[in-house]
C-alpha cells in the first residue's frame, strides 16, 4: 500500500491543506483531505474493471468550508444532543443549538487536522479546545486511516481528555455503489445486523423507547433494495423524508462485527461495514436536493442519491441514561474502529 501526498487547497484562513491518496495493491484508492479529514474518493474496482467513484463529495475545498458533512470526521458528539444542553456530574452544559433546537454533529468536520504518514498508515491530528462548542475538557484526537490490500478502509479514532467530558465520533460519508454521480441509490440493496431501533420524535430525537424491526418498513434484517419502504404510511419515516435512524447492533459491547452489507447489483460492488460502536446511523440522505454546490463532476447531487452508515453511540445519550455512556474521563482512552470493505463479482 502507497501513500502520497500533494497540495489541495488554502482555507478562507490562509491555512495550507494536503490532500493524500492511498492506493492498495488491488488498485483501489482512498483521498482524504486535512480539512476536516475529510474522505473526499474512494474509487473501487466494478465488476468490468473499471474504477468508479462510490463517496459522494465536492471538487473544491471552499465548498467544504461552506458547511455540510460529505466525508467528514464528525464530534465531538455526532448525531443530536436534545435541546442543546447536558448535565455531567452535576454541572449543565449548554451547548450552541445548530438543529432547531438541538446541538447536531458538533464542529470537527470544520477543523483543520494535521496529516502524517506513520507505518503505512495516514494519521491526522488536532486538538478540540476545553469550551469549544460548549463542551468542557481540552480533547487529544488521532484520526487514522488504513487502506489494506483486501480492500479494506480502516477507520481507527481515538482520544483522550484532561476533564470529564462527553464523545461521540463518527465518519459521515456518503456512498453510492454505482458511481458518486450516477442518480438514485433506492434499488441498491443493504442488509443490516440489528433488529432493534431507537423510536424518533419530530426532531428525530430519540424517545426513549426502543423498538423492534420485525413486521416494520425498518426492517433490513434481510437484503433488500434501500428505497423498497421508503414511502410506506409509517410515521417513522414520513417526519424524516426517509430513513434517519439509529439501529441498534445485534454484537457484544466493544466487539468488532459486522454491522451492514450494502450492494449494487449493477456494478457487482458490495461494502461491508464492521465496528465497535453499539449503533449505526442509516441516513438516506433525504434533503441533498436542497445543497445547490455542484458535486465532484459538476452535477447537484439529487435527493436519496446516496446513503450514509454512520456507526455510533445513541442519539441524545445524555438524556438517557439507560444508553450505553459516552463519559470519557481524564486517564481513560476513546477508541473506536470502524471498517468499510469493498467486494466485487
Amino acid at each position: 500500500m502507497s501513500i502520497t501526498s500533494h497540495y489541495y487547497g488554502r482555507t478562507q484562513n490562509g491555512e495550507e491543506i494536503y490532500q493524500y491518496i492511498l492506493e492498495n495493491a488491488a488498485g483501489m484508492r482512498v483521498a482524504v483531505i486535512e480539512y476536516g479529514c475529510v474522505i473526499t474518493n474512494i474509487w473501487v474496482k466494478d465488476n468490468t474493471g473499471e474504477l468508479r467513484d462510490v463517496a459522494l463529495g465536492y471538487s473544491k475545498l471552499e465548498d467544504y468550508e461552506l458547511g455540510g458533512v460529505f466525508g467528514a470526521f464528525i464530534g465531538r458528539y455526532a448525531n443530536r444532543i436534545e435541546k442543546s444542553h447536558f448535565t455531567l456530574d452535576g454541572k449543565t452544559y449548554e451547548l450552541e443549538p445548530n438543529n432547531g433546537p438541538n446541538h447536531l454533529h458538533g464542529t470537527f468536520a470544520k477543523k483543520v487536522y494535521k496529516g502524517s504518514i506513520v507505518d503505512g498508515s495516514l494519521v491526522l491530528r488536532a486538538v478540540s479546545p476545553d469550551g469549544e462548542d460548549g463542551f468542557p475538557g481540552n480533547l487529544e484526537l488521532t484520526v487514522r486511516y488504513t487502506l489494506t490490500d483486501e480492500n479494506a478502509l480502516v477507520l481507527d479514532y481515538t482520544a483522550t481528555t484532561d476533564a470529564p467530558t462527553i464523545i461521540n465520533l463518527t465518519n459521515h460519508s456518503y456512498f453510492n455503489l454505482e458511481g458518486q454521480s450516477s442518480g438514485s441509490m433506492l434499488e441498491q440493496t443493504l442488509c443490516l445486523n440489528a433488529s432493534t431501533f431507537t423510536e424518533g420524535n419530530a426532531e428525530t430525537c430519540p424517545t426513549g423507547r426502543i423498538l423492534p424491526v420485525a413486521g416494520t418498513p425498518m426492517d433490513f434484517t434481510r437484503a433488500k433494495p434501500i428505497g423498497r419502504d421508503i414511502q410506506a404510511e409509517y410515521s417513522q419515516l414520513q417526519m424524516c423524508g426517509g430513513y434517519d435512524h439509529n439501529f441498534i447492533l445485534d454484537k457484544e459491547p466493544g466487539m468488532l462485527a459486522l454491522a451492514a452489507v450494502a450492494r449494487s447489483e449493477k456494478t457487482g460492488i458490495t461494502m461491508e461495514t464492521y465496528t465497535t460502536q453499539p449503533g449505526v446511523q442509516l441516513y438516506t440522505s433525504n434533503s441533498l436536493q436542497n445543497d445547490t454546490r455542484p458535486g465532484k463532476t459538476g452535477g447537484i447531487y439529487g435527493r436519496y442519491q446516496g446513503f450514509c452508515l454512520e456507526t455510533q453511540h445513541y442519539p441524545c445519550t445524555p438524556s438517557h441514561p439507560e444508553f450505553p455512556s459516552v463519559e470519557l474521563r481524564p486517564g481513560e482512552e476513546y477508541h473506536e474502529t470502524t471498517i468499510y470493505k469493498f467486494l466485487t463479482e
